[in-house]
């Protein structure tokens, strides 16, 4: 029997497994002990790699649609033949509207990344998009904005973690999870803020169970007890930061009484909680998913996150928030050198759908972010990347479909990404891809999304493609376990193919990814195949690197009061908002969605069998309490409804949740039911983002996030 090394990413993880062969065939997958950071250990998701791997309903071979759109007719092509006509059809629609006709939509780093945005810059369209502006995205914008860089909780050394907004265990069970468990296990702190008693809270020292959607206003309350007991690092604050004095006299406007009505955490936890944070350093703030969901208040309270880091002087520090590259890591080629963002000229930067509503995260916000890192001869620091900090917004692109404004956009590519799924608003998404001229999309199986595409490409499951991760302090090979089955193929693949035929040729000079992974390592003196024989490659930890560069900020220093955001036109200092609701309803729950939860990751998995097994139905959480009030038992099939729309799912009953709360799982389509319409996978049967708006008026101003949490809900029984 051989063994393999080779990585899972099933998740954002990127942890080491070994398939084990009989012939051809993998027949077992475990964990790599020899992997530093995963140690061997697999998780629920990783277990059922195989199932995955050779499950009957993969996407083998390329489609094209042979039918109406929606009525699941397709006929099998060739690769060459299927490229040939996608080039043909872009470049004519290119011709007709302009380069920016063509828009582009990613999953959750589930592709390469930089090979779309290479093609799309190279082809003079700035219109790529995805979950970004709830999902990482704009935490890592507020990052630059703030420090001029992003930062990197080092849990491994912090004597205070903050699990805030956060589930580890569900969502990273092996690597933060692990550090989570090995950090208290060494003596380290943690505070938990969360809605839900999640397993985090089961383990902390203190649990803030906090109103879904009030986070903001709890940050303030924290800021106000450390600036008026004067718990902040007060050389850190002098010599580092620009806007204290402003934020002093802004506090003065917060009252902890309110706080705790706003937020349902009683006062004296506030205050001990605070005092938590500002006395126990280092600390780390972990970086929740749950803010990124909150509409009008999500940016403000990463902001409020980042000013709660500074003050506290836990940036750049042994157990703190580290931030820029060490020295080996910025040799590596990074995705920013690769993208060819240059190529993109400054009057297509400008028509990108959402630019000029929600600047921040778009080409408006991110110009500002670089020039300011290149004001300040940044070197550890490096440009933002604009995958993650200049995305055209989802809700001015289903726009520019079904109006044509500001301009008509024909054409979309979608690479391992389910919208109908994971973005608000479905029945409009649905509309807007049929109305497409081209829709193109890769991915592992036949989804709602692909059911809509006039070409579908078999995607490569990671064991089949070689990635590396390279991070701030250290990069790691994955190996492919391998080679693709059928005519599966890696997205490189598909983009380099398509860019030769659209005239790139000269710019996609590596046939494979493994000459790219060679180049990009180069710098280090190392390939591919050397950098997995020897497994890892460490750099020598570098603090306090603002001492000799300053920050990439307008000031140089930590922007307490941001001038990017004064300067795009938003608030400088964090304010919180009560956000009106088109219906206000003294009996309604406050509804939450997007948790996370094994084996399920997103809107993936529901086809393997024993990962449904394990969650077979789409599950709503009530109290008990509040389901006895309602007439309501567990196992029933309840309607959950909000101003916006309304699902059912099955009913589940635990005190994890507030009696005031509902909690509804994410990302529920069923694979086995009919992929035609009207019936379409289910697709709007429990999908939890029926639920959510996608209107500008409760999206965050600064980016667009859109809330997922925090609305008023109904639960009723029905049939």
């Amino acid at each position: 029997m051989e063994t393999r090394k080779t990585w899972c990413g099933l998740c954002h993880s990127r942890c080491g497994t070994l398939l084990e062969f009989e012939g051809d065939r993998a027949v077992k997958v475990k964990g790599d002990s020899d992997n530093p950071f995963s140690r061997g250990r697999i998780c629920q998701r990783g277990a059922l790699m195989l199932e995955h791997l050779y499950h009957k309903d993969r996407l083998n071979f390329p489609l094209k649609r042979n039918g109406e759109k929606g009525a699941g007719q397709f006929k099998r092509l060739t690769w060459e033949a299927g490229m040939d006509e996608v080039a043909g059809k872009l470049l004519t629609l290119k011709d007709k509207y302009g380069p920016e006709t063509l828009a582009f939509s990613h999953g959750t780093y589930r592709t390469y990344h930089w090979d779309g945005r290479r093609f799309f810059n190279l082809f003079g369209s700035p219109n790529m998009t995805g979950a970004n502006h709830i999902c990482y995205c704009p935490t890592h914008s507020v990052d630059w904005a703030t420090y001029g860089s992003f930062a990197f909780g080092d849990m491994m050394h912090a004597s205070l973690i903050v699990v805030w907004g956060h589930s580890p265990s569900q969502s990273y069970p092996i690597v933060d999870w692990g550090l989570l468990g090995a950090a208290r296990d060494r003596g380290a702190k943690i505070i938990v803020v969360d809605p839900r008693r999640t397993k985090e809270a089961e383990i902390a020292d203190l649990w803030l169970q906090i109103k879904p959607g009030t986070d903001l206003a709890l940050m303030l309350g924290w800021l106000k007890v450390i600036v008026e007991e004067d718990l902040y690092d007060k050389d850190f604050v002098k010599k580092w930061t620009a806007g204290f004095p402003e934020l002093k006299g802004h506090l003065k406007k917060t009252s902890l009484g309110e706080t705790a009505r706003i937020t349902w955490v009683p006062q004296d936890q506030i205050l001990k909680s605070a005092r938590m944070y500002a006395q126990m350093r280092p600390g780390v703030i972990t970086k929740g998913l749950g803010i990124e969901k909150q509409g009008i208040n999500s940016n403000q309270a990463q902001r409020a996150r980042a000013i709660l880091r500074a003050l506290c002087g836990n940036i750049d520090v042994p157990g703190g928030e580290l931030i820029g590259y060490a020295e080996d890591m910025k040799k590596i080629v990074s995705d920013y050198e690769l993208q060819m963002q240059g190529a993109l000229s400054p009057e297509q930067k400008k028509k990108q759908l959402g630019s000029q509503q929600f600047k921040l995260l778009s080409y408006a916000g991110w110009d500002k972010i670089a020039a300011a890192g290149r004001r300040q001869n940044m070197k550890s620091w490096g440009p933002p990347d604009p995958d993650l900090t200049a995305c055209a917004h989802p809700a001015a692109l289903w726009k520019a479909i079904l109006e044509e404004k500001p301009y008509p956009v024909k054409a979309m590519i979608i690479l391992a990404a389910n919208p109908l799924l994971t973005l608000p608003n479905p029945r409009l998404i649905k509309e807007a891809l049929k109305k497409l001229e081209l829709l193109v999309v890769m991915d592992y199986y036949l989804t709602p999304t692909a059911q809509l595409a006039d070409y579908v490409f078999p995607a490569a499951s990671t064991v089949e493609r070689p990635d590396i991760v390279a991070t701030p302090a250290y990069c790691v090979p994955c190996p492919k376990g391998l080679e693709p089955l059928y005519e599966r193929k890696p997205d490189y693949h598909f983009w380099r193919e398509l860019g030769i035929r659209c005239g790139q040729e000269e710019q996609w000079q590596w046939e494979t990814v493994e000459e790219v992974l060679d180049y990009r390592l180069a710098p280090l003196g190392l390939t591919f195949s050397e950098l997995v024989k020897q497994g890892v490659v460490f750099a020598s930890p570098e603090y306090k690197k603002y001492e000799q560069e300053g920050f990439g900020t307008p000031s140089g220093k930590v922007e307490i009061s941001s001038r990017i955001f004064e300067e795009l036109g938003y608030d400088p200092l964090p304010i919180y908002k009560e956000i009106d609701w088109p219906w206000e309803d003294p009996a309604a729950l406050v509804l939450i969605t997007g948790s996370n939860f094994l084996p399920m990751y997103h809107s993936e998995q529901r086809q393997w069998p024993s990962a449904r097994k394990i969650a077979p139905d789409p599950l709503t959480t009530l109290n008990p309490e509040t389901a006895q009030s309602l007439g309501l038992q567990e196992g029933d099939w309840v309607e959950i409804e909000t101003s916006f729309g309304k699902i059912r799912q099955k009913l589940r009953v635990s005190d994890v949740v507030h009696p005031r709360m509902v909690d509804v799982e994410h990302g529920w389509w069923f694979p086995e039911k009919e992929g035609q319409e009207p019936v379409f996978f289910g697709t709007f049967e429990a999908n939890a983002n029926v639920l959510c708006p996608s209107e500008e008026k409760y999206c965050s101003p600064e980016v667009g996030s859109w809330p997922l949490t925090g609305l008023p809900a109904r639960v009723r029984k029905v049939g």
